[in-house]
């Protein structure tokens, strides 16, 4: 999702989100509108590893996404704020919300 629209670039549904699904979204965005300056994420596992639960990222010991988005020469930017990740999250709840309702006024 961009940060500063709101628009979503790159959605799908998976059973668990994890370094595969997060470089397919990465791949998707590139795809479409092309390499972009920075990339701000929660500390998820398959964006930082994180000495301490709870506590800062380590940012010199990388994860595979951590490792591509450099040598792309995208910025990383770890989210610390139960707000940075407010807006994302309510979208996020709108579109599975609102998908099995879409699904069965199609289908049925």
């Amino acid at each position: 999702m961009d940060d500063a629209t709101s628009e979503h670039y790159s959605m799908f549904f998976v059973d668990e989100e994890g370094t595969t699904s997060s470089f397919r979204g990465v791949r998707d965005v590139i795809v479409s509108h092309g390499l972009f300056s920075s990339f701000y994420s929660d500390r998820g596992s398959h964006y930082w590893h994180t000495p301490e639960a709870g506590g800062k990222v380590d940012k010199n010991n990388l994860t595979q996404l951590g490792h591509a988005m450099k040598q792309l020469g995208i910025e990383m930017i770890a989210a610390y704020s139960p707000e940075a990740r407010g807006r994302s999250e309510r979208a996020f709840g709108t579109h599975q919300g609102r998908l099995p309702q879409e699904l069965a006024r199609r289908y049925y």
